[in-house]
């Protein structure tokens, strides 16, 4: 079986090769991989060339040799990119000399993805204008025209250029300021020491940037600058003194001002809105208080406020049961197969966050309770991070139930949502005591005591009364046990 040949190199369209004869632009037709094909007369003629030296080679043999890679680079990058590229070139003779041209590179598809580069010489009034913002003469405006302060230094740390703005900074005609060395007469002696230390700074370690310092002028006017140290070099590459440059940050100090004030603007009014969300949630809480709503209600209620509030991944209330003698859920705020396995897990009174909670009476806050000791888990489930609020309920009595907040991603708790959640708490501790209140009356009355009755609950009152009376045992069990 005879092998495959590979497809032969495309070969320019006529129409390419008659460009080539007619233009009096260089131009050069690559092939795919940019070896030059064929040039237009002119490239000969301008560029000194024969045929000979350019077809079948690299077209970075028109690159000069310090430029090559970045000049390929950045031309061929373009090329496999986006099919074309526009730029300056400098393009080497075959004397050794140098030429800059205007350049465009383009990708032909329709002659077999083939490369044409055409460049266009620049004139000497271009090449002129060039030179004359590179010149002295052209510098000096630009130099003056600067926001920022300039000061140069010769070799012998003499000012040797000294421009409007750091004039003004300074507070001296630049007469004063050029020809003299440090220590400076022109700069306040409360500054003096600063300016010398950057210097320094600068002379170990060979550059400074961002250097602030209070400026105090003779006339006593302060300035904020950022300075900035950088050698200067001549022609050759050597070393030839040091340029100092300052930006007044003065005004930036006023808008920074600005900027945190608009910040704690901006803090407030979102806490006015965590405040206004928080009473919404306790008057509702209160209203089904006084409506003699039942406890789970009132619960519920409660847990919903919290979510509002306290991004958080699971949140109850647990009320102390003494038949397990173990605190268990009442209500949670999430009801998913995790919550349910949760809810059957009871925490023994003095064991776990909870436990500790309880018997102290105390706000417990605790960050990755993963790694805290006290923490307790049913089997197989320990998160692998999680945030706790756990705040005791305190009845007249003692303590009945727990509030539980977790979170089991980042970030942790802060005091703020510590708070909201010990409020709330609040609010439930409201609620039990107006349900317990609720049914001493209502005993009384069965009793034969004239008392006075309030209206029924709303919602189903046997439910409430139950519950009450475990809140009252509850409240029993726990003063002993803490006791």
């Amino acid at each position: 079986m005879k092998a495959e040949k590979s497809p032969p190199e495309p070969v320019p369209r006529k129409d390419l090769l008659e460009l080539l004869n007619s233009s009096s632009d260089l131009i050069i037709v690559l092939d795919r991989r940019y070896n030059i094909v064929n040039a237009s007369a002119s490239v000969y003629a301008q560029m000194g060339y024969c045929k000979e030296n350019l077809v079948d080679r690299k077209v970075t043999t028109l690159f000069p040799t310090a430029r090559r890679v970045a000049d390929a680079t950045r031309v061929f990058n373009s090329l496999r990119n986006k099919g074309e590229w526009t730029g300056e070139l400098t393009l080497l003779r075959v004397d050794g000399s140098t030429v800059k041209v205007k350049a465009n590179a383009i990708i032909c598809r329709e002659s077999g993805d083939c490369a044409v580069l055409t460049a266009e010489i620049l004139t000497y009034r271009e090449l002129l204008s060039q030179e004359r913002w590179s010149s002295d003469e052209s510098l000096r405006p630009v130099v003056e025209s600067m926001p920022d302060g300039l000061l140069v230094f010769n070799s012998a740390n003499v000012v040797v250029l000294c421009n409007t703005a750091m004039s003004h900074m300074i507070g001296e005609c630049p007469t004063e300021i050029i020809g003299v060395r440090p220590p400076f007469a022109w700069i306040n002696p409360a500054t003096r020491p600063a300016f010398l230390r950057g210097l320094k700074i600068f002379q170990k370690e060979g550059g400074l940037q961002n250097y602030t310092l209070i400026w105090r002028r003779r006339d006593e006017a302060h300035r904020a600058l950022s300075i900035a140290f950088s050698h200067l070099y001549d022609p050759s590459g050597a070393k030839s003194g040091f340029v100092v440059s300052a930006r007044d940050l003065t005004g930036v100090q006023y808008v920074e001002d600005l900027r945190r004030a608009d910040d704690q603007m901006h803090r407030l009014i979102d806490d006015v809105k965590r405040k206004a969300e928080r009473l919404r949630t306790l008057q509702a809480t209160n209203t089904l208080v006084l409506r003699y709503a039942s406890i789970s209600r009132i619960f519920q209620a409660i847990t919903s406020g919290v979510k509002k509030l306290v991004p958080h991944d699971l949140a109850g209330i647990y009320v102390y049961d003494p038949a397990k003698q173990a605190f268990v859920s009442h209500t949670l705020s999430k009801l998913t197969h995790f919550s349910r396995k949760l809810a059957k897990f009871p925490l023994p009174l003095g064991e776990g966050i909870v436990g500790a909670a309880a018997l102290s009476g105390k706000v417990v806050c605790v960050n990755n309770a993963q790694q805290d000791p006290r923490s307790r888990y049913p089997s197989g489930m320990k998160p692998d991070i999680e945030h706790v609020i756990a705040v005791p309920l305190k009845g007249r009595e003692s303590i009945f139930g727990v509030i539980v907040v977790a979170r089991n991603h980042d970030p942790g708790f802060i005091e703020e949502e510590t708070l909201v959640v010990e409020s709330f708490a609040d609010a439930a501790t409201v609620a039990l005591e107006n349900a317990r209140l609720y049914q001493e009356l209502r005993n009384s009355r069965k009793t034969g005591k004239n008392a006075p009755l309030p209206a029924a609950p709303s919602d189903d009152s046997s439910t409430a009364a139950s519950e009450n009376n475990r809140s009252r045992v509850t409240q029993k069990s726990v003063a002993t046990r803490a006791d």
